[in-house]
């Protein structure tokens, strides 16, 4: 069971790390559904041997875990938009998309030289190909302090000029442009 858990929390790591819940938040969920299986066997077990304090102990200990895995069902098996996932959300620290190597002009210099600081703006030019077309798997609301973020809600198709990096350019069907984050967008 520790291996099993061990495995679990370092597989969830990975996917949290690499941005790519979206794509495996189901493939955690079922594990996690055979983590608490195993768990509440464990638990019956070590807690009704008798007379073993340590195994009580132990199986105490596992009730703990239990809740923990619970917590990650929660987090995991809620919709973006979800009450119980902003209200988890808001205790996380916020991230800022990186600056692509061509975000300011032309030859990849940074135009505004603020704009080196501030590792959440990133350069929208309206004169672009819009070469690809993508619908959004969530809603996601902008960032109220970047401008060029775009909001947009679940099932909105989005035109996308390139479709590399962690925020693509998008343009909505009211011709708005802007940023968003690509593991909230699938291509189509």
């Amino acid at each position: 069971m520790v291996f099993y858990n061990l495995f679990l929390l370092l597989g969830t790591t990975l996917a949290v790390a690499s941005s790519a819940i979206p794509n495996y938040r189901l493939v955690i969920l079922t594990f996690l559904g055979g983590a608490l299986s195993l768990m509440f066997t464990l638990i019956d077990v070590l807690i009704n041997l008798g007379g073993l304090r340590a195994a009580q102990a132990a199986g105490a200990g596992y009730i703990f875990q239990t809740f923990v895995i619970i917590f990650w069902v929660f987090f995991f098996g809620s919709e973006d938009s979800s009450l119980i996932k902003r209200s988890i959300n808001d205790f996380t620290i916020p991230r800022t998309p990186a600056v692509a190597n061509n975000a300011g002009t032309a030859n990849g210099t940074v135009a505004n030289p603020h704009q080196a600081e501030n590792l959440s703006s990133v350069a929208v030019t309206p004169a672009q190909d819009y070469a690809y077309k993508a619908k959004a798997l969530y809603s996601y609301e902008a960032n109220p302090e970047d401008p060029n973020e775009l909001s947009f809600v679940k099932g909105e198709v989005l035109d996308i000029v390139d479709n590399k990096g962690k925020w693509w350019q998008a343009r909505k069907a009211d011709g708005t442009i802007g940023i968003a984050p690509s593991n909230y967008l699938q291509l189509i």
